[in-house]
């Protein structure tokens, strides 16, 4: 994936300030100073109401880079177009880094009469370099120029976020390398399934991670179509050289129809879906980790700078890191069905409503990173008590391997797991492991003495040592596969 740049855009007045009536209660617009944009079609300005619901800038405003470098590179397109000349397109440019410089320097250049960010800009750039500012939204609609702004946005914070993924992942194949050889036990249904190495469950979430980073590419390619010369809706009428434009922000391709390319939000969806599926991910995993740090399973510890104590209870050190992680992915999932609701229904071509497209983009991304980051570093401080998993590790776990050794000397499966099941049962009974019971209990297994000496953790792991499985030599085959996943990233 590459980067890319650029911002937002609607289609109303502007936010100007103008007083409302004291006379009427219905408190008509008063006739006050109107926007540039539109004062040849409008005599008043918004009313103070509609300017609240109107302004975005305080959150748009995080599309600044974007936006400015979208408007060089669109000064670019305008002197291919033979709209600028070389000199008004340098002027214009050099006008244009100068604010970016300037906002990245943290200087205040807005004022509350700037409606969103694309508006913010033209008015910096026309004080700035004079009437050439005007020039700037030639053959430019704000609705290819949010699109285009916010597509930029959703590419970098997928590259961004890709880079974020790796990090744990890396750090999840540090922690497998250091606990290949040690055992702990499978769950399913939170009960003791069979034998695994930790190496092996650790690599479960890297390899569910690298699906994560598929359709975190796939998100960046879906927005990698440039908007820029669709105009409002039908396309720019001047010979604007789109493919010229796309280049320089860096899109693999231009939009095929000025239609889709200014109303249609479905990247945006796809990449709040790739966020839910990583606060999901991240929230299982987490939950395994709060578990397994509870004094009844004692499995895990998790470094004092990832925990927090209690405002009252001396003793406690609660694991804060993954149980906030762990809420977090309802933040996310919120995020992806809040957008759905906005994009539900609206009719053909650009609509305000899309103004509400940016901001649960904007918290998903922020939580997203910040999630990924702690999970990461939690992971580099965690420690497995494998003396204490081994004592908590139950006999009965070696169940399936008995069924599997009878199957091997002939006997049919579904009658192997009735025995072993009977075996399991009357252990249960007297409150002993089944490998415990009397001889007399054994006797319908063939070879009996032999085979209760080679059930064992070590023995149960060793036999899964098919391609994916919990063997040694398998998991040693799944860190080299990782191992090569992360030296194609670097």
């Amino acid at each position: 994936m590459k980067p890319v740049r650029k911002k937002i855009g609607k289609s109303v007045r502007s936010a100007s300030s103008v007083k409302a009536s004291s006379a009427k209660k219905s408190a008509a617009p008063a006739k006050g100073n109107v926007s540039a944009l539109w004062a040849g079609r409008f005599s008043a300005g918004m009313s103070p109401s509609m300017e609240k619901l109107s302004v975005s800038l305080h959150f748009d405003k995080k599309l600044y880079r974007e936006d400015i470098e979208g408007s060089m590179a669109h000064a670019h397109g305008l002197h291919a177009a033979k709209v600028l000349t070389a000199s008004e397109r340098d002027r214009m440019v050099a006008g244009l880094k100068g604010i970016l410089a300037d906002i990245a320097a943290g200087k205040a250049l807005f004022k509350p009469s700037d409606e969103d960010i694309h508006m913010a800009v033209e008015r910096i750039l026309t004080e700035r370099v004079g009437d050439l500012g005007k020039k700037l939204h030639t053959g430019r609609s704000r609705n290819d120029q949010v699109a285009t702004d916010f597509r930029l946005y959703v590419m970098r914070r997928a590259e961004a976020l890709t880079g974020r993924v790796e990090e744990l992942q890396g750090a999840l194949l540090a922690k497998a390398k250091q606990y290949k050889a040690d055992i702990m036990p499978g769950y399913t249904h939170v009960q003791q399934a069979q034998p695994i190495l930790i190496a092996h469950y650790l690599l479960s979430f890297f390899f569910a991670l690298e699906r994560d980073k598929s359709r975190l590419r796939h998100a960046w390619w879906s927005a990698g179509e440039m908007p820029l010369g669709s105009g409002a809706l039908a396309g720019s009428a001047f010979p604007y050289n789109r493919e010229l434009v796309a280049e320089r922000l860096g899109f693999p391709a231009v939009s095929r129809n000025s239609i889709d390319a200014t109303a249609h939000r479905d990247f945006a969806l796809e990449f709040l879906g790739a966020l839910g599926c990583i606060g999901v991910l991240l929230s299982s995993y987490a939950e395994d980790f709060v578990i397994w740090s509870a004094s009844e399973f004692g499995y895990v510890k998790l470094g004092e700078a990832y925990t927090s104590g209690s405002s009252m209870m001396p003793q406690k050190r609660n694991p804060d890191s993954m149980e906030l992680i762990r809420g977090k992915a309802g933040r996310l999932l919120g995020a992806q069905a809040r957008l759905f609701t906005v994009l539900k229904g609206l009719p053909h071509g650009y609509d305000r409503d899309l103004q509400e497209d940016k901001e649960p983009v904007f918290d998903a991304v922020e939580t997203a990173s910040t999630c990924l980051q702690v999970m990461a570093e939690a992971i580099e401080s965690l420690t497995f008590d494998t003396k204490k998993i081994l004592k908590r590790m139950q006999p009965a776990l070696l169940a399936t391997d008995l069924a599997d050794v009878l199957v091997e000397k002939g006997v049919p499966f579904r009658d192997a797991h009735h025995i072993v099941g009977r075996l399991v049962g009357e252990a249960e009974k007297k409150g002993v492991s089944f490998l415990e019971l009397p001889a007399e209990s054994w006797k319908t297994v063939p070879d009996a003495a032999k085979v209760r000496k080679m059930l064992t953790y070590a023995f149960s792991v060793e036999r899964r040592n098919i391609q994916g499985g919990t063997g040694s030599k398998s998991v040693a085959a799944q860190i080299r596969e990782a191992e090569k996943i992360l030296k194609r990233v670097g």
